[in-house]
């Protein structure tokens, strides 16, 4: 089922997994983070695109795995900034064959240590190229999304021009819109009424990232590109050095974060689990009532 239709009837609860990355390359301990996951009846779970190493091409089973033997959707993301247009085609067809019916397109980031690597040799330069790819080449076979940044993508000159690039994403093709992680969800009400404005009328999905570890923290927001609030910098500085209490502020804090959002009418919640499915666990025991009222159970 797509998602875009899901969304039609209701406001989402998902998560997002990532194939394990290990020498051996196997994937094996992915199955019981989706086992636990599955208990907590989420509408659909996204899995990143394994693009190199041990990972590669395991997208597309993970993906199958969980709606044939979990009953759950799934969506398939897939980036383009190191795929040439047959290594697309070649994966979507992957995709329809193994009936997935959703695909997360994104650019993906340069690579790190790729000495000739070349922009003006791409295939494709933004996620927007590839929506109109899949769309020509697969019509109305996928229900094609796309990510959004709430405090505004790090190569953007600014907020305006990111809506602009963002939009040309939604006339692409992308059926809605899930955002890189915050931690003000204010900057998430001003990304979804700016959109508005400018006629981007898709849902968009807050990204909620549970952060339990101080480290990790400071080193997401920094590659992210997202701010910590004074409340959150706060309780860092106090407990940074007590893992057992900065696991209690990330979860309480994510918590928070989904109760004022869905207080507000968000479209959905898409929450990065980074694989640990007890941290999700928790915030659902927290806040059940909450979560009903998300639609109106």
């Amino acid at each position: 089922m797509k998602i875009s239709e899901i969304l039609k009837e209701k406001a989402t609860i998902s998560f997002e997994v990532f194939p394990p990355k290990n020498k051996e390359g196997d994937i094996s301990s992915i199955y019981d983070t989706i086992e636990e996951l599955s208990k907590l009846s989420p509408d659909f779970i996204s899995v990143t695109y394994g693009a190199g190493g041990s990972t590669k091409g395991r997208t597309v089973e993970i993906a199958s795995a969980i709606k044939k033997n979990y009953g759950i959707e799934s969506v398939a993301h897939l980036s383009c900034i190191t795929s040439t247009k047959e290594d697309v085609l070649a994966e979507c067809q992957k995709l329809k064959e193994a009936d997935i019916d959703n695909i997360l397109a994104l650019r993906g980031d340069y690579p790190a240590d790729a000495v000739d690597f070349h922009t003006e040799n791409l295939d494709f330069h933004y996620a927007s190229e590839l929506n109109e790819f899949i769309h020509k080449n697969f019509p109305e076979q996928f229900c094609l999304s796309g990510a959004c940044y709430p405090e505004t993508h790090m190569e953007a000159s600014c907020f305006q021009d990111d809506l602009a690039a963002l939009k040309k994403k939604v006339d692409a093709g992308a059926q809605y819109l899930i955002t890189q992680i915050f931690f003000d969800n204010h900057y998430y009400y001003r990304l979804v009424k700016e959109a508005r404005k400018i006629g981007i009328q898709v849902p968009i999905l807050a990204g909620i990232m549970p952060v339990t570890n101080a480290k990790s923290l400071l080193r997401t927001a920094k590659m992210c590109g997202c701010s910590i609030p004074y409340q959150l910098s706060t309780m860092l500085e106090t407990y940074y050095n007590y893992p057992e209490a900065m696991k209690e502020i990330g979860i309480n804090y994510a918590a928070h974060q989904m109760i004022d959002l869905i207080t507000n009418g968000v479209d959905g919640i898409h929450i990065y689990t980074m694989n640990k499915p007890e941290i999700a666990n928790r915030i659902f025991s927290s806040i059940p009532t909450v979560l009903k009222e998300l639609n109106h159970d």
